[in-house]
């Protein structure tokens, strides 16, 4: 069972949120609703493996979790310098332009263990993907809900995705972390039909993967 899939047991918490100090807040916070940079996170419980799997949501803790830690999304176990992306052949094609271009993502890695079993059996990567090994990482975006204050009250707008350092973050009660895949080599086209993006495999050494400012 992947590790960032969200589980029937694990409902999101009904909390009030309320204004304070110029940006959203729950009414009764507690330590681990903001990350370090002090974004307010959706609030979710945690009981991983109880319920029945909810294959088409994402748990956004373990999501940010194995964002920031490298862990990989599948088994859960830390990636290091062995992290690898692995994107559908839709999304590596919607990166700002071809290879190498910068592509944003909110998919965490995946260890070189379960690269072969995501390819086989994920749904959204069945059309094709392609394998990354990025030598950089950056922060890039933030999904979840951005509120306006009013004169009646906060009001919550439609689910949304801005940059990680918009100043609007402090209006955003957050669900997913979006990083930048810079730099990086296709290692593996599985079963991708190359069309526009022209996809082309690097040879080289194993690189190592830098990764800084997430929060």
């Amino acid at each position: 069972m992947p590790y960032i899939t969200a589980w029937t047991s694990e409902v999101m918490s009904e909390v009030a949120v309320v204004v304070r100090g110029g940006r959203i807040a729950y009414v009764d916070e507690r330590a681990g609703d903001r990350d370090g940079a002090g974004v307010l996170w959706t609030r979710v419980g945690f009981s991983p493996g109880v319920g029945v799997p909810e294959f088409k949501s994402v748990h956004s803790l373990r999501q940010r979790e194995a964002m920031r830690r490298r862990l990989c999304q599948v088994c859960g176990t830390p990636c290091g310098r062995s992290a690898l992306w692995m994107l559908s052949q839709e999304e590596y094609e919607s990166a700002e332009g071809p290879w190498p271009a910068p592509v944003m993502t909110a998919h965490p890695p995946v260890c070189p263990g379960c690269v072969e079993r995501s390819g086989r059996l994920c749904p959204h990567l069945r059309k094709g993907y392609v394998v990354l090994r990025p030598r950089r990482v950056a922060p890039a975006a933030i999904s979840g809900v951005l509120y306006q204050p009013t004169s009646t009250g906060l009001k919550a707008g439609a689910p949304t995705t801005i940059a990680h350092d918009d100043p609007r973050t402090r209006w955003l009660r957050a669900a997913q972390l979006h990083v930048t895949l810079e730099d990086y080599e296709v290692i593996n086209l599985g079963n991708m039909l190359t069309t526009g993006s022209q996809a082309r495999p690097r040879s080289g050494p194993g690189v190592s993967v830098s990764v800084s400012g997430l929060p």
